[in-house]
């Protein structure tokens, strides 16, 4: 057990860093009002976020599947 948590990787955010902070704005400002959803913004951060976790991935020596297949 001891072997496997010193494998295991663990992604550590920065909740403290203005690429986060900026975010965490742009989340909360969405509207939760089904009228008024701007489904463009959403789209637009999920994209960040998954760009965000792909290069954490690739940095720490992991590959990224190719999602344009």
């Amino acid at each position: 057990m001891h072997e496997y948590a010193m494998k295991a990787k663990i992604l550590e955010i920065n909740p403290h860093s203005p690429l986060i902070a900026g975010l965490l704005n742009r989340v909360s400002s969405l509207s939760t009002d089904e009228d008024q959803q701007d489904l463009d913004a959403e789209v637009e951060l999920k994209e960040v976020a998954s760009i965000l976790v792909d290069g954490a991935l690739i940095r720490s020596g992991y590959g990224v599947t190719d999602n344009n297949q």
